[in-house]
């Protein structure tokens, strides 16, 4: 078993079984030394996505597995309200090949699943019932007494390895979403002494700096951290020799550090784990700027240059939308984009309806322009515009780097969390008034700027920022210049769960993928009706004893659209059959891509 003595989170040390548990955090591998998985566990974290997503998903996948006869334990991972389900596996086991792909599949059906335990046999390892949590409390079961005993009878006879094939039949999925190997993979040199992708070195980015020069927060994943670094280093060109150097002083890399003063040196293994992933999914970065770099920052220090402009009614959402359309652009290096409303309402964090909206605001401003409108499953085309040639902006020099996202995209991450949920949550202006305070440089005596300055910048009046920063400190959100970024995450994430907004992105991903289904449904339905030689007498809904391909038609998926006695598309009794389906057999991921009202 894996065990975490310090309650770091980082299971660095293995050793024997005991005669009795450990009072300290420990976990148990769930494939053996030839790396077949005995046991799944299914780890529905709460760190994300909140605990009741986590509740729900447990909640749907545990019904699978009750309607499939299998034998399992579900438990309760901590004080956090994460959630573990579990199953034992008769002889030889499940293949790891077959649970990696269980386990990308399962995660398009289920947002809180953690999949790292079940895509990695040599290390890959959960906390099982009694298990203490690093946080406090323990690894507890559902059931008690009598019925957990028997539970516990049940899962002694061991499930057949079949079931990671049932589980697949019961969750549809894109094979698109496993992790593929792409043609032009990027060559590796010098594999055996100081392994690193063939390309020009260069300075690494802003992001992988910070996580290199920060101490990771306490309860930070520190495993993640390291394979971030390494990959960044990786995608910059970067050496295993580099790696080293820069595990032996790096703050960001002390679980390597560690992990050597236990008599276990994992340096070189998670390089090489980093530099196969940069360089199967890392596509290589244009060496030199295009004109559309150069045209992109004009736009972006356009829509920075006033941020009191935002201030209008409905100008923070507007100010979210042309900052997600710009991160888009960015990373497909034009100005022109196929985006229906509710992607973009969900790199925005803001509802579709809203999108639909704002976005005519934003053309009547120039700041886009709708080439063509969408049809069908097609998705509108937008352009974002360019500034004013008069104005005097900043522009880039040529010859430099395509820039990565930088300031728009941590402004994007932060204003894109729960707590500015509208309605719901704080809301845009709030996002608006704590980035305006966190994202300024702290002076030399330390200080950063008053309400005063905040309000003179974001457009707000005196009173508003103060009630604000009243309320983020009643929510103890930080207001400081000098809060590090990961214990702002966490304070954020703890102040969106005191407000009842924790889980509002997933659910608003959850219902984006439902009005897509039901507008393909609808298609589906009209092409049947104008079809000639077509047979009748089909049922109105279909009751699907076992899950069908996920490029299954939605008619035979759900039977024929329901109709009103007039005659007229039921959409509300549509949206009930879709949602039933949804809640038995998970949430498929379908990519119709149309901003349309209706649906």
């Amino acid at each position: 078993m894996r065990i975490d003595p310090d309650r770091t989170h980082t299971y660095a040390t293995t050793m024997a079984m005991p005669a009795q548990a450990p009072g300290f955090p420990w976990a148990l591998y769930l494939a053996g030394a030839d790396h077949r998985y005995r046991l799944l566990a299914f780890d529905l974290d709460s760190g994300r996505h909140g605990p009741e997503v986590a509740r729900a998903d447990a909640d749907r996948l545990a019904a699978h597995l009750t309607e499939l006869g299998v034998p399992h334990l579900r438990a309760r991972s901590g004080p956090s309200g994460g959630q573990h389900l579990w199953l034992r596996l008769a002889a030889p086991g499940a293949a790891p090949d077959e649970v990696r792909r269980l386990a990308h599949a399962l995660r398009q059906h289920y947002p809180s699943l953690d999949t790292a335990p079940l895509t990695n046999p040599a290390t890959g390892a959960v906390r099982p019932p009694g298990a203490p949590h690093r946080r406090g409390g323990q690894s507890r079961p559902h059931l008690h007494g009598a019925a957990l005993d028997a539970a516990l009878a049940r899962l002694d006879t061991e499930t057949a390895p079949e079931v990671v094939d049932w589980l697949l039949a019961r969750h549809p999925h894109s094979a698109a979403s496993a992790p593929r190997r792409p043609a032009g993979a990027v060559r590796i040199v010098d594999p055996v002494s100081n392994p690193r992708l063939d390309r020009p070195r260069r300075p690494l980015t802003d992001t992988t700096r910070a996580l290199l020069d920060a101490a990771p927060a306490p309860g930070a994943d520190r495993s993640a951290i390291v394979h971030s670094i390494f990959l960044g280093m990786a995608r910059a060109g970067h050496s295993l020799a580099d790696a080293r150097a820069a595990a032996a002083t790096a703050p960001g890399l002390v679980r390597l550090r560690e992990d050597r003063a236990r008599g276990r040196e994992d340096t070189d293994r998670q390089w090489r784990r980093a530099l196969d992933t940069a360089a199967h999914f890392a596509p290589t970065p244009p060496p030199t700027r295009a004109p559309v770099d150069d045209e992109l920052d004009r736009i972006e220090a356009a829509i920075g240059a006033a941020p009191a402009h935002w201030a209008r009614p409905g100008g923070a959402s507007d100010e979210r939308i042309l900052y997600a359309l710009l991160a888009l652009a960015r990373t497909a290096r034009t100005r022109v984009l196929d985006i229906d409303c509710r992607r973009l309402a969900q790199a925005a964090a803001v509802d579709a309806s809203t999108v639909s909206r704002r976005l005519r605001v934003l053309a009547h401003e120039s700041w886009v322009r709708c080439i063509r409108t969408g049809s069908g499953t097609r998705a509108a085309t937008w352009q974002l515009e360019l500034p004013d040639p008069g104005a005097s902006l900043p522009v880039a020099t040529q010859g430099e780097p395509a820039p990565a996202p930088g300031h728009p995209s941590a402004l994007l991450e932060h204003h894109t969390h729960d707590l500015w949920a509208n309605r719901s949550g704080l809301g845009g202006a709030a996002a608006r008034i704590h980035w305006a305070v966190v994202s300024e440089k702290p002076s030399i005596s330390g200080a950063g700027r008053n309400s005063i300055e905040v309000a003179a910048l974001t457009g707000y009046s005196l009173a508003t920022v103060t009630r604000t920063l009243s309320i983020l400190a009643r929510l103890g959100v930080p207001t400081d210049v000098r809060a590090d970024i990961p214990s702002l995450r966490d304070k954020l994430d703890d102040a969106a769960d005191r407000v009842g907004t924790a889980g509002v992105g997933a659910q608003r991903v959850r219902r984006h993928l439902l009005d897509r289904e039901l507008h393909r449904w609808w298609l589906e339905e009209q092409g049947w009706r104008c079809r000639r030689g077509k047979k009748t007498g089909v049922p109105r809904t279909v009751s699907l004893t076992i899950a069908l391909p996920i490029d299954a038609p939605a008619r035979l998926r759900y039977g024929r659209f329901p109709v009103t006695d007039t005659g007229r598309a039921d959409y509300r009794a549509a949206r009930a059959v879709v949602t039933r389906l949804f809640s038995l057999v998970g949430t498929p991921p379908t990519e119709s891509g149309q901003c349309n009202e209706a649906a």
